[in-house]
């Protein structure tokens, strides 16, 4: 029995002596985290008192994207709206239809108006071709006119030598030098002639100028037309979504009014507005960590890409004007344009525009 109680008795002991081992290895681990935290705390608080950051954080950040306006091109009433709010629309997809009957009757004036033009082209291309043969025909009678002239000239002097010698009569002289002078007054009258034709002719040419620059006129006109019937339809001009709507049918717009905005389909980036005393620490190429307050569980990386050349306050419609003599300091604010390196598409849908984030550039 004895035997027993001192074996139950060392086991007990032992039993106890590897609980005393086990806290103190406990007790040991906990003393060295608790170390290790204190001086964690101690390296933090450090940093923070003597100015040492590990990042440059601005939580002044919001996701941008271009935001397109889709402006009317023509006046009228609206016939038809085929699309809503926030809706994914592809390019090319009809957006909204005007009343085109009046753009339709533009067309039809102008078709009428280039068939005219084309018509007196016509009747002047006639016109010409008339006044061309006809200063023609003078050139040949001219030609006629001179020949027969040059024989009288010559019978004319034969004539006067033979009334020297006797050998005609003065009245033979008399009619040769009538018919000479007939003829010379007949050719003055057709080179008078001649020159009017071609007058005409240089008249007609000017004529058909102006015609070719009326056609070219009534050209115009009719594809300005067709243009702007065409604008009538307005389409996406890209792959994209809709912003708000505040139109209705039977509403009447006018040119360069907008009717919507899209968002195209693009890669998203982020611009933070860090502090002026924070720039210095920044570098286009710096890598950065983003968190998105909407999507709070998941961690995306950039790179500042630009920085802007002057604060945001600069670029407002008002800028602030220190020199009337009241003055406050405020610190400003620097445009830091930061794109995302590992955004998938899925992730990209999820963004939206002007979604606030926190952004911290690695040092």
């Amino acid at each position: 029995m004895e035997a027993i109680e001192k074996n139950n008795a060392s086991n007990t002991h032992q039993e106890k002596a590897k609980k005393l081992r086990k806290l103190r290895r406990w007790q040991i681990a906990v003393s060295l985290l608790g170390a290790a935290i204190v001086v964690w705390g101690i390296v933090e608080v450090a940093c923070l008192f003597l100015g040492y950051n590990r990042t440059e954080t601005s939580n002044d950040a919001q996701i941008e994207q271009y935001i397109s306006p889709i402006n009317l091109r023509a006046s009228g009433y609206i016939k038809k709206i085929y699309f809503t709010e926030h809706q994914e629309v592809h390019k090319g997809d009809t957006l909204l239809v005007l009343d085109d009957r009046e753009y339709k009757i533009r067309v039809m004036e102008a078709e009428a108006a280039l068939k005219d033009a084309l018509a007196g082209a016509t009747v002047i291309g006639a016109t010409l071709q008339t006044t061309q043969t006809t200063a023609s025909v003078y050139d040949a009678s001219i030609s006629e006119i001179e020949i027969r002239l040059a024989k009288l000239e010559k019978d004319r002097q034969r004539y006067q030598n033979l009334v020297q010698r006797n050998a005609a009569t003065p009245i033979q002289l008399e009619q040769i030098e009538t018919e000479y002078e007939a003829t010379r007054k007949k050719l003055e009258a057709t080179k008078r002639q001649q020159k009017a034709a071609l007058s005409g002719v240089n008249e007609v040419s000017h004529r058909r100028e102006s015609t070719e620059a009326a056609i070219q006129r009534a050209t115009a006109a009719l594809e300005m037309a067709r243009l702007n019937l065409s604008y009538t339809v307005v389409v996406a001009p890209c792959d994209g979504k809709l912003g708000r709507r505040a139109l209705e049918e039977g509403q009447f717009i006018t040119a360069g009014q907008t009717i919507t905005y899209i968002l195209p389909d693009t890669q998203k980036w982020i611009v933070a507005n860090y502090k002026e005393t924070q720039v210095e620490n920044l570098h286009i190429g710096q890598k950065v960590t983003i968190t998105v307050d909407a999507i709070s569980d998941k961690e995306f990386t950039g790179t500042i890409t630009a920085i802007s050349g002057a604060t945001g306050s600069k670029y407002s419609l008002v800028p602030t004007d220190n020199s009337a003599g009241n003055f406050v300091k405020i610190q400003q604010r620097i445009p830091v344009r930061i794109d995302f390196t590992n955004l998938s598409k899925e992730d990209n849908e999820k963004l939206a525009a002007g979604m606030m984030v926190i952004v911290k550039a690695e040092l």
